[in-house]
């Protein structure tokens, strides 16, 4: 067997373990699905009942209900000038 003072023996633990822990973080977000959410304010939607502000999922309705209070609400067309 080869003789390992108590030191080397703790730094190798540490070390493996700390290893491991960077191994399992980069597994998890490799695997992670992205988000297909992205902020813009084409899909900003602002309740007329309750005035929440939230962002939908759908890019072509331009029509939903509102989370909180279920009112329908519409997504306003800017003017481009």
């Amino acid at each position: 067997m080869i003789p390992l003072p108590l030191g080397d023996l703790f730094s190798l633990y540490l070390s493996l373990f700390i290893i491991t822990l960077a191994y399992l973080w980069f597994r998890d977000e490799r695997r992670r699905a992205p988000d297909d959410w992205t902020i813009a304010k084409e899909r900003l939607y602002i309740c007329p009942r309750c005035h929440l502000s939230f962002l939908a999922k759908d890019d072509s309705a331009n029509i939903t209900r509102c989370p909180r209070c279920n009112e329908m609400c519409f997504l306003k067309k800017k003017k481009r000038f």
